[in-house]
């Protein structure tokens, strides 16, 4: 029995703006200026996300999830190793995911390797291992020449994956990373190595580049529907064309919900910590009003070919979801799912059935959340939520691939 894989994903985001942070700053990323930053009240906040991510261990998540992002109030990870490697001591099952690891940003991969070799073997094999090229906040941030992001992206993927597969020392004749020695210690817990995730956003050449080299892929969308089925669809096409078979663990979502005893109470419950996400952590970024800094000519860097798709399918005059002012435009974006744990229950299962994917990636924390909301939420999900959702998707992944009875692990598949 394979049901669908929940994971609890918090994003740290700063919760101490001014009221009027929306009136007098043009952007939450890059340039919001750092004097924002409250010593007194930050004092403890990492503390009480960790704090909540061992919670979701505790209510019985498959996983924790974190990710790097820079100089913005959205995620304050610069380092998701540094909470990864505080999880490990903390936490006994929970598989560890750093969704994931800017490698463009970092001087040599091989860095990376050892970091996330020591967390496989600190978690006793729980990391799951993520890779991602870093959008329009990292080029202005760090300075990286987008034009050549995407290569340096993929051979160190590349080479990370031969420092933990291939007995060293050995020589890496590489383009952005010519290495005389290559001779990682230590080595990840796991064998052959951790599960790799990529993240993308529809680009063909990632989810190309993913498929070749049989790793997962995590969809990166904050809106869902027949978008999300359709990524889900063209995904499976392409492991196919390169000789490899899908099935629901080689895909991944985010999702965010919010659950409480009824609708109205959950609205009422959520509305502050998803509005101030909305308005303030988003601004610069998914909203047309202010200064965008996540987006651009070139940047993130994009091949012609995922460009011309984007603009076939672009509006620019379109709301964003930081625009979006009701809980009704919410529930049309299929953005946010907030409701009673009946409600949040159906949506999720229409999702899981008609898009077939079996790993959800679930943000509980918004904004500035009151703690003991979010982790009502991931109670209220874990106790009244995921045990059907578990239920009917194991009876349906057995139904529509029977395959995955004769696999222990969802590990990865060369092909």
């Amino acid at each position: 029995m394979h049901p669908v894989q929940m994971f609890c994903w918090h994003f740290m985001a700063y919760p101490y703006l001014p009221k009027d942070f929306d009136e007098k700053y043009d952007t939450g990323w890059v340039t919001v200026p750092n004097k924002l930053w409250d010593r007194e009240k930050t004092r403890g906040l990492y503390q009480e996300y960790i704090d909540q991510l061992v919670y979701g261990e505790e209510l019985g998540f498959d996983g924790l999830v974190l990710n790097e992002h820079h100089q913005n109030i959205y995620g304050m990870m610069p380092s998701p190793n540094i909470i990864a490697a505080a999880l490990t001591q903390r936490t006994k099952r929970a598989k560890l995911v750093v969704l994931g690891n800017l490698l463009p940003l970092h001087l040599n991969p091989l860095r990376i390797a050892e970091e996330y070799a020591m967390l496989d073997s600190m978690s006793d094999g729980r990391l799951i291992a993520g890779f991602a090229v870093g959008g329009g906040p990292e080029a202005f941030n760090y300075d990286i020449p987008q034009p050549q992001a995407r290569t340096q992206y993929w051979e160190a993927i590349d080479l990370i994956h031969r420092c933990w597969t291939e007995s060293g020392p050995f020589t890496h004749e590489g383009h952005h990373y010519p290495l005389r020695y290559t001779n990682v210690w230590p080595l990840p817990q796991q064998r052959p190595h951790p599960r790799i995730w990529i993240p993308g956003a529809l680009s063909v050449e990632t989810m190309e580049e993913v498929a070749k080299r049989g790793y997962d892929y995590f969809l990166s969308s904050r809106a869902h529907g027949a978008g999300t089925r359709k990524a889900a669809q063209r995904f499976a096409d392409i492991i196919k064309f390169y000789g490899g078979k899908f099935h629901p663990f080689r895909m991944g979502i985010l999702l965010s919900v919010y659950v409480s005893e009824t609708d109205e109470q959950a609205k009422e419950e959520a509305h502050e910590g998803v509005f101030y996400f909305l308005k303030n952590t988003l601004k610069g970024h998914l909203r047309r009003e202010g200064r965008t800094l996540t987006f651009g000519a070139g940047v993130p860097s994009t091949s012609v070919r995922s460009w011309e798709q984007f603009l076939k399918n672009a509006n620019p005059g379109a709301k964003m979801l930081g625009d979006a002012n009701t809980w009704e435009e919410l529930e049309e974006w299929g953005s946010i799912t907030i409701g009673s744990p009946k409600t949040v229950r159906e949506k999720l299962w229409t999702l899981i059935e008609q898009a077939g994917v079996g790993n959800l990636m679930i943000q509980f924390h918004f904004g500035n959340m009151r703690p003991e909301l979010a982790r009502k939420s991931m109670r209220l999900f874990a106790t009244e939520v995921a045990p059907a959702l578990r239920r009917d998707s194991a009876a349906m992944f057995a139904r529509d691939y029977p395959e995955l009875n004769e696999m222990p692990e969802f590990s990865r598949v060369a092909v």
